[in-house]
């Protein structure tokens, strides 16, 4: 079986960085940015979706079945091809990511009706899970030697690349003419701007594998007599990816039914003060402990979920931003310090097994969720689904709280 070797920039730089003229410095903020505007790309429907709704009479129920094949297309791409980029090179692997997210918004730009939103979602959710495995270690590769800088752009990126997203959509959809175009063609000219500065990286994978030997899943592992900590820990990421299903698919319609005006800047507005203050806190807190984030950012979810549903009930705006932001710093510190403590529960030799399982978990836990609160919103109104989910994430964070007491 062919191996790969990643080449030590300090010893052999010639060898690794002997094609591509971009520096170290600057492929590695061009990385970090590169993966924000593919966060960008996938948060930019969901201010859309009401129009959609409105132009093609669907339930919410398909609304949510249409986040949940992307959350599943994510997932699939992650475990088929998340070690590829070790293989055939980073370049390669981002330079397809890039060619099937342009078809992917394409698609979502040009659908007739909702069975186009299905396959541009699952093509974009295919293009983000290959993308961001690559960017993921091109980030590590490309960090300065002796620093963790990769990590935290990766989890920073993404939460500022979704709220920049949401909120740009948004305000395109609300003052733009072409309200489902604009903003499809701005990431379009975007994703192909990119392509020239990929090929201008430095290549840092020496040597390439045949294609039978790398296209295998990642089998998803449970750390070897660890499965009662695994299982009771990845309530983190339970709590924490049920509250980014439903804010994606369902948020905006929450928002604008408790706003008069600008519906559909208010729609973008509520992934972004999310997901904004979620990456804030990660950036701000990223030198703490993983349990110690874990115990700050359950009690702040808890918090938040209980104004989040309070505004529903009782329709107050001010109130529902307030917790949206309060519960957006405890979902990023949830989601970075759940990770952290799953990931060290794993053996060096199986934390690719344990992150595929990792994956697999945080995924269904966005895509499952919010496709049976689209349904509960069908039968029994957007405000009793509001208030289930709420209860039902809180009950995640505490015992995810919880989990922070085990010593062993």
């Amino acid at each position: 079986m062919a191996t790969t070797e990643l080449v030590e920039p300090r010893n052999t730089a010639r060898a690794a960085f002997r094609s591509g003229s971009l520096s170290r410095p600057a492929s590695f903020w061009f990385v970090g940015t590169l993966y924000a505007v593919f966060l960008m790309a996938s948060t930019a429907p969901s201010p859309m979706y009401a129009i959609y709704q409105q132009r093609w009479h669907f339930t919410t129920t398909v609304l949510t079945e249409v986040f949940a094949v992307y959350a599943v297309a994510i997932l699939l791409a992650l475990l088929l091809f998340g070690s590829l980029s070790d293989h055939i090179g980073r370049r390669p692997v981002l330079l397809a990511a890039l060619a099937v997210e342009i078809v992917a918004v394409l698609v979502l730009a040009a659908a007739p009706d909702v069975g186009w939103l299905y396959v541009g979602r699952a093509l974009q959710g295919l293009a983000t899970g290959v993308a961001t495995s690559a960017i993921s270690a091109a980030l590590l590769d490309f960090q300065r030697p002796g620093s963790n800088h990769g990590p935290l752009i990766n989890s920073v990126a993404a939460g500022f690349g979704m709220a920049v997203g949401s909120l740009l959509a948004g305000a395109l959809v609300e003052f733009a003419p072409g309200p489902t175009l604009t903003s499809y063609l701005l990431l379009i000219l975007g994703f192909v701007i990119a392509i020239p500065i990929v090929l201008a990286m430095p290549e840092t994978v020496a040597r390439r594998s045949a294609l039978r030997e790398v296209l295998r899943p990642q089998r998803p592992t449970v750390p070897t007599g660890k499965g009662a900590a695994f299982a009771l820990m990845a309530t983190t990421l339970l709590a924490a990816w049920i509250v980014g299903g439903m804010f994606m698919s369902l948020g905006p319609s929450v928002a604008k039914g408790l706003v008069s005006g600008n519906p559909y800047l208010v729609g973008g507005l509520t992934v972004a003060v999310l997901a904004g203050f979620g990456g804030l806190a990660q950036l701000v807190l990223s030198g703490w402990a993983a349990r110690r984030v874990v115990r700050i950012g359950a009690p702040l979810m808890i918090v938040g979920l209980a104004g989040v549903a309070t505004s529903a009930i009782e329709d107050g705006a001010a109130v529902f931003f307030v917790s949206s932001a309060v519960l957006g710093i405890g979902w990023g510190l949830m989601f970075m310090g759940g990770f952290r403590m799953l990931i060290g529960l794993a053996a060096a030799e199986h934390r690719a097994g344990t992150s595929a399982l990792i994956y697999v978990v945080a995924y269904l836990s966005a895509g499952v969720p919010s496709v049976a609160l689209g349904f509960l919103s069908t039968t029994f109104g957007l405000v009793t689904a509001t208030v289930v989910f709420a209860v039902t994430a809180a009950f995640f964070a505490a015992i995810a709280a919880l989990s922070t007491l085990i010593r062993h």
